[in-house]
Protein backbone atom coordinates (compact mmCIF):
# COMPACT_ATOMS: atom_id res chain seq x y z
CA UNK A 1 0.00 0.00 0.00
CA UNK A 2 1.01 3.34 -0.94
CA UNK A 3 1.68 5.92 2.32
CA UNK A 4 0.64 8.70 0.35
CA UNK A 5 2.06 11.01 3.52
CA UNK A 6 5.62 10.42 2.65
CA UNK A 7 4.35 11.00 -1.14
CA UNK A 8 3.22 14.44 -0.32
CA UNK A 9 6.38 14.91 2.01
CA UNK A 10 9.21 13.82 -0.95
CA UNK A 11 6.69 16.20 -3.50
CA UNK A 12 7.14 18.90 -1.05
CA UNK A 13 11.17 18.36 0.03
CA UNK A 14 11.30 18.32 -3.51
CA UNK A 15 9.42 21.79 -4.11
CA UNK A 16 11.66 23.36 -1.72
CA UNK A 17 15.10 22.30 -2.84
CA UNK A 18 13.90 23.54 -6.40
CA UNK A 19 12.71 26.89 -4.93
CA UNK A 20 16.24 27.03 -2.88
CA UNK A 21 17.79 26.61 -5.81
CA UNK A 22 16.32 29.46 -8.19
CA UNK A 23 16.64 32.01 -5.49
CA UNK A 24 20.21 31.02 -4.65
CA UNK A 25 20.66 31.60 -8.71
CA UNK A 26 19.06 34.91 -9.31
CA UNK A 27 20.69 36.36 -5.86
CA UNK A 28 24.17 35.17 -7.65
CA UNK A 29 23.51 36.89 -11.08
CA UNK A 30 25.57 40.49 -11.07
CA UNK A 31 23.92 43.31 -11.19
CA UNK A 32 22.32 44.48 -14.30
CA UNK A 33 25.43 46.34 -15.96
CA UNK A 34 24.74 50.42 -17.25
CA UNK A 35 25.96 51.13 -20.30
CA UNK A 36 26.94 54.85 -20.27
CA UNK A 37 26.87 54.98 -24.55
CA UNK A 38 22.97 53.29 -24.33
CA UNK A 39 21.35 54.71 -20.89
CA UNK A 40 19.34 57.53 -21.79
CA UNK A 41 19.63 58.54 -17.84
CA UNK A 42 23.24 57.80 -17.28
CA UNK A 43 24.92 60.12 -15.41
CA UNK A 44 28.03 61.10 -13.29
CA UNK A 45 26.78 63.96 -12.26
CA UNK A 46 24.03 66.60 -11.62
CA UNK A 47 25.14 68.57 -14.39
CA UNK A 48 25.09 65.48 -17.08
CA UNK A 49 20.88 65.51 -16.30
CA UNK A 50 18.80 68.24 -18.13
CA UNK A 51 14.89 68.47 -18.42
CA UNK A 52 12.95 69.32 -21.70
CA UNK A 53 11.95 67.15 -24.64
CA UNK A 54 13.60 63.56 -25.55
CA UNK A 55 15.86 64.33 -29.01
CA UNK A 56 13.76 61.39 -31.12
CA UNK A 57 10.65 61.45 -29.11
CA UNK A 58 9.62 64.78 -29.04
CA UNK A 59 8.16 63.96 -25.90
CA UNK A 60 8.93 65.68 -22.38
CA UNK A 61 11.48 63.90 -20.68
CA UNK A 62 14.87 64.24 -18.56
CA UNK A 63 17.67 61.89 -18.03
CA UNK A 64 21.41 62.62 -19.48
CA UNK A 65 21.51 65.57 -21.32
CA UNK A 66 22.84 64.26 -24.69
CA UNK A 67 19.37 62.94 -24.99
CA UNK A 68 17.16 66.05 -24.19
CA UNK A 69 16.39 69.24 -26.85
CA UNK A 70 16.23 72.08 -23.38
CA UNK A 71 15.41 74.46 -26.21
CA UNK A 72 11.56 73.07 -25.77
CA UNK A 73 10.29 72.98 -22.05
CA UNK A 74 7.45 71.07 -20.36
CA UNK A 75 7.69 73.66 -17.24
CA UNK A 76 5.18 71.36 -15.49
CA UNK A 77 6.73 67.91 -16.21
CA UNK A 78 10.04 69.12 -15.39
CA UNK A 79 9.27 71.43 -12.35
CA UNK A 80 5.88 70.47 -11.29
CA UNK A 81 3.12 72.45 -10.68
CA UNK A 82 3.94 73.75 -7.77
CA UNK A 83 7.86 74.10 -9.37
CA UNK A 84 8.44 71.45 -6.47
CA UNK A 85 10.89 68.83 -8.70
CA UNK A 86 14.82 69.18 -9.01
CA UNK A 87 16.73 66.72 -11.49
CA UNK A 88 19.52 64.67 -9.54
CA UNK A 89 22.12 62.58 -10.66
CA UNK A 90 21.48 59.37 -7.34
CA UNK A 91 23.29 56.21 -8.23
CA UNK A 92 24.25 57.23 -11.89
CA UNK A 93 21.01 57.60 -13.07
CA UNK A 94 19.03 61.19 -13.45
CA UNK A 95 15.71 61.27 -10.91
CA UNK A 96 13.05 63.32 -10.34
CA UNK A 97 13.11 64.17 -6.80
CA UNK A 98 11.36 66.46 -4.65
CA UNK A 99 12.72 69.41 -3.26
CA UNK A 100 10.57 69.86 -0.06
CA UNK A 101 11.89 66.28 0.41
CA UNK A 102 15.35 67.05 1.04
Amino acid sequence: MINWRMVVVAAAFMCAIFFVGIAVYFISLPPPYVDENTNEKYCLADADCACGVHIKSRICFYGNEDYVDTSEQCPDFCNGIAAHLIIKCIDNECAQINRLGQ
